[in-house]
């Protein structure tokens, strides 16, 4: 790009600097470049005198108004075609909604985090699953505080590590879970389903942690305060499994396995009494619940634990 022997007068001579299809010039970004080829012109010619050096602070100053101006147009522009997209999408046109907000990521990329976002959101519709991720990412990149892209992100890998996990790909579902953690470190559910693919890996201080990660995000997850329970006792850490199972109680109260959990958890601390409330509950809701199958398992459980040893016969 070349720059001008003399400076443009008047609106007309202005815009023709400024317009981008006749200079070259594509967006505000390039205008740096044209700043720094007019600087060196005026140190390349010292000698050139007074009046070449106001023509050329005269070009500096264009230039810095031009930036402006583009910028103000390109965003414009990135507006129009982020609304046309917006109705294309409306009346279940993505093709062309995805369209339009590729020109808007054309014409205002630095602030193309909604745009990218939008075609992450038509893409799953369309069923390209891997291209909308990509999109939510970069969206993410651009704006780290969008909100529905870090959500939207999250879940991708969360579904695509939980179908890992139940088909046993369980390198797969760690490497998909882990993902969705560092996307989102605060996703309850993320935490959930990476503390199980832990625990199915045989990594259970791991899984732990990551229980008691998704209960420090969100008390109310009852999964995740039962899950956390239930590895405690897994770890012979009783006292802080009854804490676990006593949150969700208190938030579920019909919810069999917490008692289950209970019981375990108060026989080993030597509470035989109180054990054989909790797996009583436990039978007991069960059943209410229709699964005459599981109460069945608590029952064995309770009666293998509290039933009184058999004494050694003599010989």
């Amino acid at each position: 790009m070349s720059l001008p022997e003399t400076v443009p007068q008047g609106a007309e001579g202005i815009n023709s600097l400024c317009n981008p299809e006749i200079r070259g010039l594509r967006r505000e970004t390039d205008v740096p470049l044209m700043v720094q080829a007019a600087s060196l012109t005026l140190t390349r010619h010292p000698g050139a005198g007074v009046i070449r050096s106001m023509k050329m602070v005269r070009l500096l100053f264009l230039l810095f108004w031009c930036a402006g101006s583009l910028t103000g147009r390109d965003r414009a522009l990135a507006e129009d075609f982020m609304a046309k997209g917006r109705d294309l999408e409306a009346r279940t046109l993505y093709g062309p909604a995805i369209a339009e907000y590729r020109r808007a990521i054309e014409e205002d990329p630095a602030n193309a985090a909604e745009a990218h976002y939008r075609i992450g959101v038509l893409s799953n519709q369309l069923g390209n699953s891997e291209g909308a991720v990509q999109e939510f990412r970069v969206a993410l990149q651009l704006n780290p505080n969008h909100t529905e892209a870090r959500k939207a992100a999250t879940a991708f890998y969360v579904n695509r590590g939980a179908t890992a996990r139940r088909q046993q790909r369980l390198a797969e579902a760690l490497r998909d879970l882990q993902e969705a953690v560092k996307i989102d470190p605060g996703a309850s559910i993320a935490r959930v389903e990476l503390g199980q693919a832990y625990e199915e890996s045989g990594r259970l201080p791991e899984a732990v942690q990551e229980y008691q990660a998704a209960v420090n995000a969100d008390a109310k997850n009852l999964t995740a305060q039962l899950r956390l329970g239930q590895a405690l006792n897994a770890q012979q850490q009783y006292a802080q499994a009854v804490r676990a199972f006593t949150a969700v109680l208190e938030g579920n109260p019909a919810q069999a396995e917490a008692y289950a959990g209970l019981g375990v958890a108060y026989f080993h601390q030597g509470q035989r009494d109180e054990a054989k409330k909790a797996f009583d509950q436990a039978i007991r809701k069960h059943l209410v619940a229709g699964r005459r199958d599981l109460a069945q398992q608590v029952k064995e459980k309770a009666d293998a634990l509290l039933s009184p040893t058999p004494p050694v016969q003599g010989r």
